[in-house]
């Protein structure tokens, strides 16, 4: 029998990510592709100019137009987060990329990133055991906590990787400042958790540095625990270093080298503040979460290859 396959694209602010999958019944489980990862940097100062960057919209389209054909027929969710969502030509961005690939698209908003990362990060853990999600992306950080699948709390948060790296460059803000945007943002929570966990290209990047990685590996990274001691040296090494010195850093994606810091000071604050001694990082995320909650599927891919394009 011929398995369908299945695509999540997820476009974010600083990269588009892509994922494809097909349900194995007999196991009632999905088994999904490693994902593909290109830096388009379309919420690049979005911040300030309120509309999605020109370059970046044009670099989305052209990845998009490399993965069209190998997805000729494939059922395609794209689902956009920050940048996207908060944009004034975000609507008619995600338009345009309806007109010219005829996949399903929207933004989804801060509760449904935060659920679904949580849904895919705690798929596989003990039914009854507690936990906390961070997850930090490039213009905003959702938190989430609850048991397997069932998010008890959550929240966006408008303070991420790119958002703060342009508020430091526009306003010469020290490390310091960076904590004390960050400080300020945080919310109470309801639930202690067992267990904490992130996700995003912050904390994977962080624990491939600590790791040395040559080659990234998904298997070493995920689960690996990054202690509040560890995470204050890594930013005080690479705050000390210029950019294209940390483009050489052992275990750092290149692209990431002008971000890293920033994001890593919003993990830090984060821990700090709720009095959390580290957190182990999740190789999976948002894109297994839209595979794994069938409602969203339903409606994203219902019809088969081109749902949505009515």
């Amino acid at each position: 029998m011929t398995k369908q396959e299945y695509a999540v694209i997820d476009m974010g602010t600083n990269s588009l990510r892509l994922m494809t999958g097909w349900k194995d019944e007999s196991r009632d489980r999905w088994v999904l592709s490693p994902k593909q990862v290109e830096t388009t940097r379309l919420g690049l100062h979005a911040e300030q100019t309120g509309r999605l960057s020109e370059a970046g919209m044009q670099a989305s389209f052209a990845v998009l137009e490399r993965w069209r054909s190998r997805l000729a027929q494939v059922p395609v969710c794209v689902v956009a987060t920050s940048a996207v969502r908060e944009a004034k030509d975000g609507k008619a961005f995600l338009a345009e990329v309806r007109a010219r690939f005829g996949w399903h698209c929207r933004a989804i908003t801060g509760w449904e990133e935060a659920s679904l990362g949580f849904c895919g990060v705690t798929a596989e853990l003990p039914a009854q055991q507690c936990v906390l999600t961070v997850d930090i992306g490039g213009g905003s950080s959702e938190v989430a906590s609850g048991m397997r699948g069932d998010v008890h709390w959550s929240h966006s948060y408008p303070v991420g990787a790119v958002r703060l790296q342009e508020q430091r460059e526009r306003e010469g803000l020290s490390l310091d400042d960076l904590v004390s945007r960050c400080e300020k943002q945080w919310l109470a929570m309801p639930l202690q958790a067992e267990t904490v966990i992130g996700m995003g290209g912050t904390i994977t990047a962080a624990a491939a540095v600590e790791l040395g990685l040559t080659v990234y590996d998904p298997q070493q990274v995920q689960g690996y625990y990054i202690g509040l001691e560890k995470l204050t040296a890594l930013i005080q090494r690479l705050d000390r270093m210029g950019a294209e010195e940390r483009r050489h850093v052992r275990g750092l994606p290149a692209d990431r080298s002008e971000i890293i810091v920033p994001g890593l000071v919003i993990l830090w604050s984060f821990l700090c503040h709720y009095g959390l001694p580290g957190i182990q990082a999740s190789e999976r995320d948002l894109m297994e979460g839209v595979f794994y909650r069938h409602s969203f599927h339903d409606a994203a891919w219902r019809g088969g290859a081109g749902a949505g394009t009515k």
